[in-house]
């Protein structure tokens, strides 16, 4: 088992995983990639009316040992993940499992493809954390954290001292799958948020904009059919409007990034989404359309 886990990305989600870690008694250490050294932080984490402080432990990349990293989650934006992997490669153990939590898909394919021994793992979470003005971590939405590899059916012992923790950390046998149910709800909301500037609800409430997610589902029902993924192909639509509804006000991740000028994933979701599209020969037009929007968007955002 894993006693001591390694957490790449110092957000929001980054630091709830290493407060639930912390609170089940497991070794954990926040790693940023400036020249800091050694020390620590105090976060307050605040679940419903219960207000708790943790220590998370704080090091910087150049400061740990080469290959002494026995447990790595990375928890940053899919744009941001290869970089910074690439500041931490070398101080992962031999066989280290290393596990990325962000939202879309291609990222464990790239990353394979140019660390072709390093032992990647997919995961997807429904939990929801928000830093607010005073730095406090809110944690908003309690949900489940599923983990699994291709291929990989039986739950390895590493994963172990994760499931121990009681902090609704699954093994998924089949990850590809939820992983592709996630791609496929990030794209339906995602991007048009962005554009239209509106919360998650507003999708539904706004006829014209539920039009927009109705043809976008189209669209991701006809690509899910072609991969031979049945469920994708008869349920896009009403996953896509759960989540609207269940999630009504909240702001998605593309939002927050456009709203605060910030490079999106939209590579990593849309981007995706139109690769496969056209790898399967599915026309997918209107999912296109978006995806130059918020490229155009992410466009001007590099030239601040």
């Amino acid at each position: 088992m894993i006693e001591h886990w390694h957490i790449l990305g110092a957000g929001a989600m980054g630091k709830l995983f290493a407060c639930k870690l912390l609170r089940a008694g497991l070794q954990v250490t926040l790693l940023q990639r400036s020249s800091i050294g050694s020390g620590s932080h105090t976060q307050v984490l605040v679940e419903g009316e219960q207000r708790n402080e943790f220590e998370l432990p704080v090091r910087s990349a150049e400061h740990i040992e080469p290959a002494s990293i026995e447990g790595l989650l990375i928890t940053t934006k899919a744009n941001q993940a290869i970089s910074a992997f690439a500041a931490v490669a070398s101080k992962a153990a031999t066989a280290a499992p290393i596990i990325l939590l962000h939202n879309g898909m291609g990222v464990v394919e790239q990353l394979t493809a140019q660390y072709q021994t390093a032992n990647l793992h997919s995961g997807t979470t429904t939990e929801g954390a928000y830093l607010n003005k005073n730095g406090e971590l809110v944690h908003a939405g309690y949900g489940s954290t599923l983990i699994g590899k291709a291929g990989a059916d039986a739950q390895p012992t590493w994963f172990d001292s994760l499931a121990a923790t009681r902090e609704g950390f699954s093994w998924e046998s089949d990850i590809d799958a939820s992983l592709w149910r996630k791609l496929l709800i990030n794209c339906a909301i995602n991007p048009l948020t962005a554009l239209h500037l509106c919360r998650n609800g507003d999708l539904i409430a706004n006829p014209a904009w539920r039009a927009e997610v109705e043809l976008l589902c189209d669209e991701l029902a006809q690509v899910s059919a072609a991969r031979g993924n049945a469920k994708g192909a008869s349920c896009a639509l009403d996953w896509a409007l759960g989540v609207m509804q269940s999630t009504a006000a909240n702001q998605s991740s593309m939002l927050q990034d456009v709203l605060q000028q910030r490079e999106t994933e939209v590579e990593y979701i849309t981007g995706y989404f139109c690769q496969e599209a056209k790898r399967l020969g599915v026309p997918c037009p209107h999912n296109r359309k978006l995806l130059q929007e918020i490229r155009e968007l992410d466009s001007s955002v590099r030239k601040l």
